[in-house]
């Protein structure tokens, strides 16, 4: 047992910074002491809303609020259970949040992020951060499945960006991108600029990206996105887009910002059998214009979380480091997690990633 600083969630707009008892970890897990945890749109919504938080115990972990948020995160492994054989202490890590049983039809076939059993009856997340404890702390025990060993040399403030950079992962994996493709990315911000990175790493010809804030797409020019829109309506969008691919359209569009208009665009912006994947969870429910959609004979896709993508992705970022990096646009510390992390990324479109360092005083 250990006496740890930790960020408490007890409900909307309500979180402390507590000492809290962390356990020794389980037979099938390590304790990781961690070193970064980065802020999520979804982290956002938690705090203001309560969104995808357990306010009744969890189907598998048996937990609920308050819980310690926090769900991308690196750090060291300082112990290990007694069935743990393939990682030890002083293994670097990033950590894959989910919440899966293991057992049922999607977890045996490989989807453990589609588990049968990670949803809440109150619509609580399967992810550490919403239905168990989560990174924000000094320590966190993970099933050691989970815990995603790092090069040695590999920065942990990059093992951070290892969780949101593999929901883009899954998202581009799933829908076949393929060099030569035009695609369309619907929202600049943290989702949205590694969705460009990767397309842009998987060779595709126009990537063009919208949004409504001019420093945000500021930021995708200096990650090498050029070919940015500040497209308000779909009608506009659509005109822009069809005059940048030669009157064809996308062969591909993303949503990553999550609001009515911003999937209506992506619909308007296909090319005849092209595919629309949706990335971002929204508010509230969209009208999908299945009309337009069917006559171009598009298709539209869906993409939650990630599995079996985490190794791939620490490749991909150990490749192209310097890269990443610049995605990460602040660094702080836990006592300043509302004011300088959730509050900044909520009204200063000029922040990207923001990681919490997590590492003692």
């Amino acid at each position: 047992m250990a006496l740890v600083k930790a960020a408490v969630i007890y409900g909307p707009k309500n979180i402390r910074v507590e000492k809290r008892d962390i356990p020794d970890p389980g037979d099938d897990e390590v304790q990781v002491d961690v070193s970064f945890n980065g802020i999520c749109g979804s982290d956002i919504h938690e705090y203001l809303e309560g969104m995808d938080l357990a306010t009744v115990s969890h189907p598998l972990t048996h937990m609920k609020a308050p819980l310690i948020p926090g769900h991308e995160f690196s750090g060291t492994i300082s112990q290990v259970g007694k069935q743990v054989s393939q990682l030890k202490i002083g293994d670097r890590v990033a950590v894959e949040p989910i919440i899966a049983c293991g057992k049922c039809p999607e977890c045996l076939s490989g989807h453990y992020n589609l588990c049968e059993h990670s949803i809440g009856t109150d619509n609580a997340a399967g992810f550490l951060g919403f239905s168990a404890n989560g990174g924000l702390a000094e320590k966190c025990n993970v099933k050691a499945i989970f815990a995603h060993r790092l090069p040695s040399d590999f920065p942990l403030d990059l093992g951070a960006l290892v969780e949101p950079v593999s929901v883009a992962a899954q998202a581009v994996l799933e829908s076949h991108v393929s060099a030569g493709d035009d695609v369309l990315i619907q929202g600049a911000g943290p989702i949205g600029l590694f969705t460009a990175l990767m397309v842009k790493i998987a060779g595709v010809h126009n990537i063009i990206i919208n949004d409504m804030s001019k420093e945000r797409l500021d930021l995708a020019k200096k990650l090498g996105i050029l070919d940015t829109l500040h497209a308000a309506s779909p009608r506009e969008l659509h005109e822009l887009v069809y005059a940048k691919t030669n009157g064809r359209g996308v062969d591909i569009a993303f949503d990553c910002a999550g609001v009515q208009p911003t999937l209506a665009g992506a619909i308007e912006a296909l090319k005849v059998g092209g595919k629309v994947t949706v990335i971002a969870l929204f508010g509230e429910p969209p009208v999908v214009d299945i009309r337009t959609l069917l006559k171009k004979g598009g298709s539209l896709l869906t993409s939650y979380g990630y599995a079996n993508k985490f190794e791939r992705v620490i490749n991909i970022i150990d490749n192209h480091r310097e890269l990443f990096k610049q995605v990460i646009t602040k660094k702080i510390k836990l006592n300043g997690l509302v004011s300088e992390g959730i509050e900044a990324l909520a009204h200063d479109k000029k922040q990207a990633k923001i990681l919490v360092d997590m590492k003692p005083d």
